[in-house]
């Protein structure tokens, strides 16, 4: 499961990140904000018509590209 296929509202553990997916600034920029294994995200919003999904990561509101999305996988 991918944060992309959370349903909103609902929250996860994050289990890992598919590097390969990910431009290397991009990979940098979500180890930055807090995206590490065993970090819980809650998805607040998911806009198909914008390709953003609005997560909450420890307090925090962050915007992320849907395709970034299915490079998080969560804990099932």
């Amino acid at each position: 499961m991918t944060l992309l296929d959370l349903n909103e509202g609902d929250s996860a553990i994050i289990q890992s990140i598919i590097t390969d997916q990910l431009p290397k600034p991009m990979l940098t920029e979500l180890l930055e904000l807090g995206f590490f294994p065993g970090a819980e995200i809650q998805l607040k919003t998911k806009s198909e018509y914008l390709g953003k999904l609005i997560c909450i990561l420890s307090g925090t509101t962050i915007g992320l590209r849907m395709k970034d999305g299915e490079a998080i996988l969560l804990k099932t």
